[in-house]
């Protein structure tokens, strides 16, 4: 006999900790009018999303204020919880928002090349908890 599914939605502040106690996401853009989804190393700082990624890694061709949409998932034995964050991304270029970025210290899996920096401002957070 097959056991009935669960989905219930998460609260913004469950959303936010999700995020907060996972390193991997996704980023889903379009660069150049092709649509992209990028698998990237992230953190969270005041409900704010600092990915760091390399010039090999895609998202460098972003244009400031280019909408974005972001997930990232927590995986069990028995439930899946995904959140998706929809909002504008820039690449951070000034001094002083590449050393607050830095400061978060992702590390991101391409060594050896120059690091991208792209903050994620959020416009909308969802996310659902799912039990087999």
């Amino acid at each position: 006999m097959r056991e009935q599914q669960t989905t219930t939605t998460l609260t913004e502040d469950g959303c936010w900790e999700l995020l907060a106690q996972q390193s991997i996401g996704r980023v889903a853009t379009a660069i150049d009018g092709r649509p992209d989804i990028v698998p990237t190393a992230y953190t969270v700082e005041d409900r704010v999303i600092y990915v760091r990624t390399t010039r090999a890694g895609g998202l460098a061709g972003l244009a400031a204020g280019a909408p974005v949409a972001f997930e990232a998932d927590r995986l069990g034995f028995d439930v899946l919880e995904s959140v998706v964050v929809r909002g504008t991304a820039e690449v951070l270029q000034r001094g002083s928002d590449r050393t607050m970025a830095e400061a978060t210290g992702v590390v991101t899996f391409a060594r050896g090349h120059e690091d991208v920096w792209v903050r994620i401002t959020p416009s909308e957070v969802a996310g659902r908890h799912l039990n087999r």
